[in-house]
């Protein structure tokens, strides 16, 4: 079995004055596949009431990061194929509120350098109100993406199978009224400490309350299966019901 590093639930989502995004309480369009159809809208973000989620497309490579929200359900491998046909699904195929359900998947750009998050907006951050706004984040359920889920567990030609000490990391930071980063919080979506392990292939509890008050939470992640020009595992993973309180 899987042993994660999430934070013990401290927090309580439904606390009152909390606002949790529940993706099937909004309108969102979505496409055949079940995909958010603004993918390919430049600097375009989903709102959650006065919750932002980050999302940016380049057109000139046909490339983008930060936050897409899918209610896809096929958890196929696709190995075989090519995984940027199907880089849109969480391994559960679906959010907390069951199979099919909405849910987001991030893409980080890993060439990001964490200095200069104060001065480029990170690709994958949440912020909340008008600019400057400061909130509490309390918790969210992450997981892998089927395109991370299947690397780590099978190997691409240009990503190692996982093994014993290989580990996927996903890291949550904040960034302080007084432009200061706070954090990480940590969480292992992958821990080998032999080579029978898999991935996490459920919904994964994360506290996020010690990153105390801050204008803007943003995601990073961190493989053991890193070279020179970055992370060779595909840099997605899954969130769902990200939970914050309004100060």
């Amino acid at each position: 079995m899987l042993a994660f590093a999430a934070q013990s639930c401290t927090s309580n989502p439904e606390e009152q004055g909390a606002v949790t995004a529940i993706l099937n309480q909004i309108v969102i369009e979505y496409d055949a596949n079940g995909v958010w159809t603004g993918v390919t809208n430049a600097n375009s973000a989903i709102n959650y009431g006065d919750m932002t989620f980050s999302h940016n497309y380049f057109a000139n490579w046909n490339t983008w990061s930060g936050f897409v929200a899918s209610r896809n359900s096929d958890t196929a491998d696709y190995s075989d194929g090519n995984w940027l046909d199907h880089q849109f699904t969480a391994i559960t195929g679906g959010g907390i509120s069951g199979f099919g359900t909405p849910y987001m998947v991030v893409y980080w750009n890993s060439s990001e350098v964490l200095d200069d998050a104060i001065t480029v907006k990170p690709s994958c951050s949440v912020t909340y109100g008008s600019e400057g706004t400061v909130f509490l984040p309390l918790s969210a359920f992450v997981t892998n993406t089927t395109y991370a889920y299947y690397t780590m567990a099978e190997g691409t030609a240009w990503s190692k199978k996982f093994g014993q000490g290989d580990y996927l990391k996903l890291q949550a930071y904040g960034i302080t009224a007084h432009d200061e980063i706070c954090g990480p919080v940590e969480i292992l979506l992958a821990e080998y400490k032999s080579d029978f392990d898999m991935p996490a292939d459920e919904w994964v509890f994360i506290n996020l309350e010690p990153l105390g008050v801050v204008k803007e939470v943003f995601f990073r992640m961190e493989s053991s299966d890193t070279e020179q020009w970055g992370m060779n595992t595909p840099a997605y993973f899954a969130i769902d019901r990200l939970s914050i309180m309004p100060q």
